[in-house]
């Protein structure tokens, strides 16, 4: 999916219309920014895979393809600081999204699609205490039969639905990122989520307070406007900063 430019002000009437808002609402925020001309209804049926594989290649396009995080061990709490990159985590599908997915299980047969932000939604709204990953792996399952008998909406075996999980997972791996890490202190070693949408969130926060300071200072002494100040590009911006700075030293 192609991804278009996306400006200054554009990113930060999306932080604005993000405060407090759930996760999956952000990530459509965020998407809508870059795709003009898909609906709000459209970017919500996006598999969650899909979804993240342009959330990461809208950060590669914001700030870059490089990546620093930092990881508490879950066994010492020592800190590890690594870097990655959106190369690294764009993974391929195994499957084209909109194909569905079934599963054989003895006589049983299941018919499945990949979840999506809709799916979040609902689950969040039903299941506000719990992950809602049952709410989420029934509204992804179209049909069920044993011996061909249709057994739609009755409840799966435990390994059934475990089994359907992990099809989810081999069908759309972006879906479920996560990263092999190895603590240098305590050589304890475990997998981590990836949270692209919580990465870039968070970046996007920190890139706004920066941004909202620029605009307050060249204001505050030119006497220009918002607009104004966004108008000028990042570079001139940053050569009026400078130059406000070294008059205030020589002060």
């Amino acid at each position: 999916m192609s991804m278009a430019p996306v400006d200054e002000l554009s990113l930060l009437k999306v932080l604005e219309r993000g405060l407090d808002q759930p996760a999956y609402k952000r990530a459509l925020l965020l998407l809508e920014a870059v795709q003009p001309g898909v609906n709000g209804e459209g970017l919500a049926a996006m598999p969650i895979g899909q979804r993240d594989r342009c959330l990461l290649l809208l950060r590669e396009q914001l700030f870059g393809s490089r990546m620093e995080c930092t990881l508490a061990c879950p066994n010492c709490g020592e800190a590890l600081e690594f870097s990655c990159s959106v190369t690294d985590l764009c993974l391929e599908p195994a499957l084209p999204h909109d194909q569905h997915l079934e599963l054989l299980h003895g006589d049983i047969a299941v018919r499945y699609r990949l979840p999506n932000s809709d799916d979040l939604a609902t689950a969040l709204q039903d299941n506000p205490e719990s992950n809602g990953q049952a709410a989420v792996l029934e509204r992804c399952i179209q049909l069920v039969t044993d011996n061909d008998r249709d057994i739609t909406g009755q409840p799966l075996p435990v390994e059934i639905q475990a089994a359907v999980l992990e099809g989810m997972e081999s069908a759309d791996p972006q879906g479920n990122v996560e990263l092999d890490m190895t603590c240098p202190s305590c050589a304890e070693q475990w997998q981590s989520p990836f949270d692209i949408v919580a990465y870039l969130w968070s970046e996007l926060e920190a890139w706004g307070q920066r941004l909202l300071g620029d605009i307050h200072a060249l204001a505050s002494s030119y006497g220009w406007t918002e607009a104004e100040v966004l108008a000028v590009t990042p570079w001139r911006r940053r050569q009026y900063l400078e130059r406000l700075a070294r008059l205030r030293v020589d002060r």
